[in-house]
Parts: structure tokens; sequence; C-alpha cells
């Protein structure tokens, strides 16, 4: 029998299997490396459409307070609501360690923090009811904009001045659908006007986007408007 050399002996193993361990460590360093720059990258570009997001915000606004025009006045502030939404959700997507999934739960939070803030009406609650639910990054910027015109549509009609109330934002899954709800206790479902109905049909079309499904109906008071997302369609 052939003598057995002094590592073989020893119980350390053959050079064969020590090569493939060293290739195998050294291949998971080099994918490593690539994702942490591909995070890096992407974390990159979120970072600088927000930036230029805020920027074209602070253009809205400035030109907001110079003009006198009530209805020009509401249509800089609707755009300038919507292209907060999308900032929003790039400031989500930068913090958050994983790139490709969007929390929609903490987006709608810092939506309904930041709305509130700036609508001066302390009159109106917020009730959430948030399921945590992640969506596809590409998904992100049409889903968040769905929901800002909903919640913004339900903060400027469904409660005149003097008339105060709630407005409920509810996030859930099963195992085929999320189901977004946002419902408020105003006045109801009055004729919409130019605005609210310029967003609905912003909505409407975002839904045809997303292959989500929208559903309006009365909340006995107020309007309910729940909208049905496909769990297949959110990945």
């Amino acid at each position: 029998m052939q003598d057995l050399t002094e590592s073989q002996r020893a119980g350390d193993p053959p050079p064969a299997q020590v090569d493939l361990e060293a290739l195998v460590a050294e291949r998971t360093r080099d994918l490593t490396k690539a994702l942490e720059q591909k995070t890096a990258l992407l974390h990159e570009v979120d970072h600088r459409v927000k930036n230029n997001l805020q920027l074209i915000s602070s253009l809205l606004l400035l030109q907001n307070r110079r003009v006198t025009d009530p209805a020009v006045k509401a249509s800089l502030r609707g755009i300038l609501e919507r292209v907060s939404a999308i900032a929003t959700v790039h400031r989500r997507l930068f913090q958050s360690d994983d790139v490709e999934r969007f929390d929609v739960s903490a987006f709608v939070r810092d939506l309904v923090s930041d709305m509130m803030g700036t609508s001066g009406r302390e009159d109106i609650r917020v009730r959430l009811d948030l399921e945590r639910v992640d969506v596809a990054a590409a998904k992100a910027a049409p889903l968040a904009l769905v929901i800002s015109e909903l919640f913004s549509n339900a903060l400027r009609h469904a409660f005149p001045p003097g008339h105060g109330g709630e407005i409920f934002v509810g996030i859930s899954r099963d195992d085929t659908e999320f189901r977004i709800e946002i419902a408020d206790n105003g006045v109801g479902l009055a004729q919409p006007t130019t605005a609210s109905g310029f967003g609905l049909t912003i909505v409407q079309l975002l839904c045809q986007q997303l292959k989500a499904r929208n559903e309006t109906s009365s909340a006995d008071p107020g309007v309910r408007v729940v909208i049905h997302l496909p769990v297949n369609g959110a990945h």
C-alpha cells in the first residue's frame, strides 16, 4: 500500500478540494462586490432623482406664490403634490436596504404626514390600518401616485370649511391581491370639480398600467375607494 503523505495523515483535505473551496470563495467575493456596486449605483440614481424632483417642487412652489388666479394656484398645487409623492418614493428607495422592493405602508405614513402638515386642517383626523406590503420598485411610482391622488381628493373635497371629519387609509393583502382602501365620512358623492375629475382620470389610467381595478362607492356618509392590485402584478 502506498504511504500517506504527512498532510493526509493529519486529516487535511486533498489539494483538489482545497482548490475548489478557494475558487468558490473567490467567486462569492466577486459576486458580493458586484451586488454592492449595483446597490450603490441604484441608490445614487434614486438620490439624484429625488434631488431633481425637489428642485422641481421648489420651482412650482415659487410659481404658485406668484400667481393670483385661484384656478391656476389649484392646478399648480395638484402638480406639486404629484411631484412630491414621486420624490417621497425615491427617498424611500434611497433609504431602503432592498433596492428592488418598495414598502407601500411606510410610504403612506410619510405621505399622510406631509399632506396633513401642509393642509392646515386640524379638524380632519386620519386613521391608518396598514399591513406591510412590498411591491416591485418599478411599480412604486404609479402606485404612489394613485394613493396620493385619492388621499388628496378626500382631503380637498370631502370636508368643506367648517365641516371636519375622518379619512381612513387601509392596506392589506391575501393570497391573490393587495387591497388599498381610502374612505372618508365627508359630504359624499357630489358632482366632481374639474380638478378632482382630472385626478380621478389619472387614477384610472394608472390602475390600467398597474393592471389593478378600482371601486368607488358610498361610505354612508362619505366616499370609499378601494384599489385591488393583483399580487402577481405587483412583483
